[in-house]
């Protein structure tokens, strides 16, 4: 019997270093082919990032999950479901009045999901209910569904608000108070060089959720 050139722990070792690889970076570390590096990480299960393209893998028992089911390594972000059409069914199924589109995009930091949205509606695995001007994404389970819009409806949910993660707020605060004259647009262009990308709205979260006022040079915390 011959023996294996390559081991698990190779392949542990080379991405628990950087917790957040793309393939090629794993190859690279650890010198075994396509083939040889998936069989082994699918012994120990793996994740793939559900924005940037799906580039970036990390560790079963690396992430970190929230009470969303959702981690980031800085700009990179994965979920427990996996690919991100699979996150956005999971989110409605546990959401408790349905979600819209901005709900969706916000909570899982993207840009924009509408043409995601309306390929899962047309493909029968959510289901969209239009309520005053916006669609509303329900669970395709008529029983979940129904007590989500009898919740929607007695109770209209407030906009969910998640914060960038840890590191990425420091780094903003620290470029607000460098350079307090700036709009958000400015300090988003100058994070974005640093590697830290957070979009206006994202800014803006922050200044309200810590109550800085920078205009009058108030930082309440």
């Amino acid at each position: 019997m011959r023996t294996p050139l390559f081991h698990l722990t190779d392949v542990l070792l080379a991405v628990q270093k950087k917790k957040v690889l793309t393939k090629q970076e794993l190859l690279d570390a650890t010198g075994c082919s396509v083939m040889t590096a998936w069989r082994l990480l699918s012994k120990h299960g793996y994740y793939t990032s559900y924005n940037c393209n799906a580039r970036y893998y990390t560790l079963a028992g690396i992430p970190q999950f929230d009470e969303h089911g959702l981690w980031s390594h800085r700009e990179i972000r994965f979920s427990k479901w996996g690919a991100l059409t699979d996150t956005i069914i999971a989110l409605v199924e546990q959401s408790q009045t349905g979600m819209t589109a901005d709900q969706l995009q916000q909570l899982l930091h993207l840009e924009t999901l509408r043409p995601a949205l309306s390929r899962l509606a047309q493909q029968k695995r959510v289901a969209r209910e239009k309520i005053g001007s916006q669609f509303v994404y329900f669970p395709l389970e008529e029983k979940a569904r129904i007590q989500q819009q009898v919740q929607r409806t007695q109770q209209p949910p407030s906009p969910t608000v998640r914060l960038p993660p840890p590191e990425q707020i420091i780094g903003l605060l620290v470029e607000i108070i460098q350079r307090p004259k700036n709009s958000p647009r400015q300090w988003a262009r100058r994070l974005a060089r640093q590697g830290i990308r957070l979009s206006c709205q994202d800014i803006q979260d922050v200044l309200d959720h810590y109550q800085i006022d920078v205009k009058k040079g108030l930082f309440t915390f």
